[in-house]
């Protein structure tokens, strides 16, 4: 995988955060930018970002919460929970067993379903940025699917994630920590008075909030003290238990006194660690995985700029993407989307809706090398290269050439036909590139202006004259129905080209 470079230096980090010249806020980096802070970059956009200038568009992007509808099985599975509990109590072992393992498949079911609904939703333009972010929030505040195996748990975690957006750090941090999925992940509800458990109170400080050497081992046994009481009512919702707390003074980060949930956490964020942790993180996820975090001294520098917007987790975007920092050269075209990202951007940039059917899709995001919602471990997904290797690739090219394939409905079960169904009745039906999409181009435009858009459109920095020149060689003058495969399969060509990768 090759990584687009320039020679020119990054800005100092003293002035890097300072806002872009708007005469420097062209095309190229609006592209940049939308690629960036969302899934892709489509003409319109482009010209819409332009008009509105850099600042107007960042803060646009992030200027209200857009709620995801909840699922209606996921609500329905919900409600059930209690009369199911219910009807155990009646059944002999045997019954139990096989009411139990009904249940899992179902459970199973309604989350893969639910992966689909969060891609659908995810892929609309006004949700994009938004569901980007929350993302890169899942990726810190890391919760599995495969130990929380309750889909009604795992979408309120990630909706706790998405309204905490819009919030302060702190404040998210104290949501999460009474999350059930959160509870549940890290066994929080199985520290009590003289036996805390140590998860949570350890992830809280390494991954959560201020990264490692930060604190000491002793740090942990203390704020796991401080956590204790917190159990779930019923295995689903939240509830302390001051019996379960306690209640001796602690000493936290070199203060003593009888800290609780909410006390730890304004400890944290009183840390002088606590900033530089998450700008880091943010500039990892959004800006370069590979160059940024060889300088420190950018995330101290950030860190120091959020702290006085009072750790508000809309203002890391607003600092950044307007910053002359983020449309360096160098990095621009330098960072590897993530299979999510790939496939979303695919998806927005054919002008096509994300497939209804659960194992296709995240089948193919499995192969991609990212299961939804089901990192490999509480550090979340190590990105950057490690996204690509011969296998995933292949699963990428594949990918992108099945999206110019036609779905073959009579290859489809009972279940995903009830699903292309109901996509369809929503207003969701174009779910691959048809040749009638392209025969425009290919009857109304020369080869060298059908490059030109095609580079322009899908690739994140310019390309060389020889590349260009490929383009156009590749793409027949005649007759019409050789012309316009061709174009198709330049296009699938293009996207699966190791530069559509980058971002």
């Amino acid at each position: 995988m090759s990584v687009h470079s320039e020679s020119t230096p990054l800005p100092p980090p003293a002035s890097a955060f300072a806002a872009i010249d708007p005469g420097a806020f062209d095309a190229a980096a609006a592209r940049h930018l939308l690629r960036r802070m969302g899934y892709a970059a489509t003409p319109r956009a482009v010209e819409t970002a332009l008009q509105a200038g850099v600042l107007n568009t960042v803060t646009g992007a992030y200027a209200r919460e857009r709620p995801m509808p909840r699922p209606a099985d996921i609500a329905r599975f919900d409600e059930g929970k209690a009369e199911f509990r219910k009807t155990l109590r009646g059944l002999s072992e045997k019954e139990r067993k096989e009411a139990v393992e009904d249940v899992r498949r179902k459970r199973r079911q309604i989350f893969t379903e639910y992966g689909v609904h969060w891609l659908t939703f995810a892929r609309e333009p006004e949700n994009s940025v938004q569901e980007k972010a929350v993302a890169w929030l899942q990726d810190i505040l890391v919760v599995g699917a495969q130990k929380v195996d309750d889909p009604a748990q795992l979408f309120d975690y990630q909706a706790t994630l998405r309204h905490g957006l819009y919030g302060d750090y702190p404040a998210l941090l104290r949501a999460v920590l009474r999350q059930p999925a959160m509870i549940r992940y890290l066994d929080l509800s199985q520290s009590r008075v003289g036996a805390p458990n140590e998860n949570f109170a350890r992830e809280l400080c390494e991954l959560f909030s201020l990264g490692e050497g930060t604190y000491t081992e002793q740090d942990v046994k203390e704020i796991a003290r401080a956590l204790t009481g917190v159990v779930l009512a019923g295995g689903n919702d939240f509830r302390f238990d001051a019996r379960r707390h306690d209640t001796k003074p602690k000493t936290i980060f070199g203060k003593t006194g009888d800290w609780g949930l909410d006390e730890v956490i304004d400890l944290i964020a009183a840390h002088p660690a606590f900033p530089t942790f998450v700008a880091r993180d943010f500039l990892r996820y959004f800006v370069s995985w590979e160059a940024l975090p060889q300088n420190e001294a950018y995330a101290v520098e950030l860190g120091k700029i959020w702290k006085t917007r009072g750790f508000k987790i809309t203002e890391l975007p607003k600092i950044v993407f307007c910053s002359r920092l983020f449309y360096a050269p160098s990095l621009r075209g330098e960072r590897i989307k993530s299979p999510q990202e790939y496939y979303l951007g695919l998806c927005q940039d054919l002008n096509i809706d994300t497939v209804p059917f659960p194992g296709p899709v995240l089948g193919s995001l499995r192969a991609m090398g990212q299961t939804f919602y089901d990192p490999p471990n509480v550090r979340g997904w190590i990105a950057g290269r490690n996204w690509i290797n011969s296998s995933t690739l292949s699963a990428r090219r594949q990918v992108a050439r099945t999206l110019f394939n036609p779905v073959n409905e009579k290859n489809l079960n009972a279940d995903d036909k009830r699903a292309l169904d109901a996509a369809i009745k929503a207003g969701h039906g174009r779910f691959t590139v048809t040749d009638d999409r392209l025969r425009w181009l290919a009857e109304n435009r020369t080869n060298e202006e059908i490059a030109r858009h095609l580079s322009d459109y899908f690739l994140p920095v310019p390309v060389s004259d020889a590349f260009r020149k490929a383009i156009v060689d590749a793409i027949p003058d005649s007759p019409p129905e050789n012309r316009l495969r061709g174009l198709r399969e330049t296009v699938v060509a293009l996207l699966q080209s190791p530069l559509y990768q980058l971002s």
